[in-house]
């Protein structure tokens, strides 16, 4: 491996752990069976030979993408190498997210060569991932202090499922059978992007399936509620790479 192709390694695995402490918050405490900030720093730092403080600084690069208390660099223009990691990163559930962690933090390099080499390459496309990002959780924070209006539910009966990859954003306490996607619109309308996990959800659930589009969120929000998306709205679909995570397990039935 050439000294150019190392550093550029050990870049984007310290973009992941700045991501992922971002994303999970005080979560990846729990992950890392740790107590304090300071004590993941510098575990992250020991294992990338790079300052603690650079990690801290990655986190908060990070903050203004995720619905945590801080508000992070949120004046500052993100850089495509971390448009690629919001991007590419962001399907995947917290147990991948952080088994992806462990691997880095431990050196394991042969296992995570093929997921660091991707996000690596930087970009593939001109997209403006970053802006999508940011008019998702507006829109997800608008509903939030607005679901009884706009669907008839506080805001104590949600349950939140954003990071759980499970192809929609919040659940009902006291209707476990339904669930509901939201999607942002800087204007009054515009196109939104469906996964195809949220998309196969949609369809397997239709009515109890709601897609709630928050728009003109540039001036005065105004959010619609669309119930069973799939027969609704038409849609095509397209096709991109990205990083997928699976888990292996070995087994024997042998007696």
């Amino acid at each position: 491996m050439s000294d150019t192709h190392r550093t550029l390694r050990l870049g984007t695995e310290a973009l992941i752990i700045g991501y992922a402490m971002s994303r999970l918050d005080l979560a990846y405490f729990r992950y890392r069976n740790a107590r304090s900030w300071r004590e993941v720093y510098e575990e992250a730092a020991q294992a990338l030979a790079v300052r603690a403080i650079s990690i801290r600084n990655l986190r908060d690069e990070f903050d203004p993408f995720h619905s945590n208390s801080r508000r992070g660099w949120h004046k500052r223009s993100i850089h495509p190498s971390r448009q690629r990691v919001l991007e590419d990163l962001k399907d995947i559930s917290d147990d991948a997210l952080m088994a992806l962690v462990a691997r880095i933090l431990a050196r394991d390099e042969e296992a995570t060569a093929e997921a660091i080499d991707s996000l690596a390459a930087v970009p593939r496309t001109a997209q403006n991932v970053a802006e999508r990002l940011l008019t998702g959780r507006r829109a997800e924070e608008y509903f939030l202090t607005n679901s009884e209006t706009l669907v008839g539910i506080k805001q104590t009966e949600l349950l939140d499922h954003r990071q759980s990859a499970c192809g929609f954003d919040f659940g009902i306490n006291s209707r476990p059978e339904l669930c509901i996607e939201i999607k942002g619109l800087k204007p009054i309308k515009g196109e939104i992007l469906f996964t195809d996990r949220e998309w196969t959800v949609a369809r397997s659930r239709r009515d109890d399936y709601w897609l709630v589009v928050i728009g003109n969120l540039n001036s005065a929000p105004q959010g619609k509620v669309v119930r069973d998306p799939y027969h609704v709205l038409e849609a095509s679909c397209s096709y991109q790479v990205s990083i997928a995570a699976v888990w292996r397990s070995r087994v024997s039935v042998a007696c």
